[in-house]
Parts: C-alpha cells; structure tokens; sequence
C-alpha cells in the first residue's frame, strides 16, 4: 500500500498510520469523511451510524444503489475495505446516545468527527466530548444546507478542543434541501481540519 500513497507529503502516511478516529454518523458527512481519510493513509477508524442506505442518500453519500437496504455502517466498511483492504475499521451499527458515549467512543482515540443530522445528536456528542474527552479534538459541524456561496464555509474554534465547520445558519427543510457540491465541501474541510490536527500542525 505504500505505492498507494505515494503522493502524500514525506512522511505523512506513517504518522496518520498510528492514528485513530472515532466518525459519528455514517451520513453525508461521515462516509465522505471516511473516504478522505482512508484515501490519505488513516487505518484505523471507528464508525457508528444505526441506519440504513435509503435511494434519498444517494445524491450526496458514498453508497451505490445496490446497497439500498442495508445498514450504513456494513456498506460503507465495504466501500472502504475495497480503497485500502488493510484498513482497521470497527462499524458499529447502533444509535450513539448519552447513556452510551463513554462506552463506544474508544478512550484512546485521537480525534472525534461529528457528522450528525440532528442537532440534539450534535449537542449531545459535543458535551459528551468536553466533559469526558477533553484532550481529543472534535469537529462538528453546523450550516451545511442550500447552495450558498462556497467562502460561507468556514472553520471556528468553539469551547476547548471543539472545532465547528459550517456557515453556522443553513438548515435543512424541504425550501434548502442537501446537494452534494456543499455536503462534501463541508466534509472535506472536516477531514482536512481534522488531517492537520493529528499531524500537530496548526488549525489556521
């Protein structure tokens, strides 16, 4: 695999070797964040989503259309296993609560992508985060909906080590709906963010 990567800056592809993330959602965000990761050198991912591909998904997530049915998480350790067959993933198919945090997010991991849709589901993991995680870096998101003009985008330091992506207003309704150009603009700056922090370098 070591050809496969070749074109990542020296000595980038080691260093995210060691690494370990923990991808909240298996959604929009979470499979695009996924597939940037694993297509940079990372190996080692926990990923959590409790649902399933439905034909609404297709138009933004990393799921093909013979996989409509089957729980998220199994088609997109799949999808996954097929770009890097060395990948570590562990695809946990069950709803992340705040009963349950402390027991599936690993205690050792290096950083926690929040890819959620609901905004209580975010609040949760975020808290979840900074009280029982708060040496590992988060990154959330919030305003992704639309299609508003690509510099709304932008990254902002929340509380401790929460980092937050998004034009911060856009939600979706039936008026704004999801389009893939914004979806994986957005997920692409997370996993970017999110591929700086763990080489140490600086968020801006």
């Amino acid at each position: 695999m070591n050809t496969f990567f070749s074109s990542n800056p020296p000595g980038v592809t080691e260093a995210l070797r060691k690494k370990s993330v923990f991808v909240a959602g298996a959604g929009g965000l979470g499979s695009n964040v996924c597939f940037m990761l694993v297509r940079t050198g990372i190996e080692n991912i926990t990923v959590i989503d409790f649902d399933v591909v439905e034909p609404s998904n297709l138009n933004r997530q990393q799921y093909f259309r013979d996989q409509v049915g089957m729980p998220k998480v199994v088609a997109l350790k799949e999808n996954l296993l097929r770009i890097n067959p060395d990948l570590k993933i562990n695809a946990i198919q069950q709803k992340l609560t705040a009963e349950n945090c402390r027991a599936l997010v690993p205690a050792d991991v290096d950083l926690i992508f929040e890819c959620f849709d609901q905004a209580e589901a975010k609040a949760m993991l975020a808290a979840f985060a900074l009280s029982f995680r708060p040496e590992v870096p988060t990154i959330a998101v919030s305003g992704l909906a639309g299609l508003g003009p690509c510099e709304d985008i932008t990254v902002t330091r929340g509380i401790g080590q929460l980092y937050i992506v998004g034009d911060g207003v856009s939600e979706m309704n039936s008026e704004t709906g999801t389009i893939a150009s914004r979806v994986m603009q957005v997920s692409a700056m997370q996993a970017h963010l999110g591929l700086r922090l763990l080489l140490d370098l600086p968020a801006k």
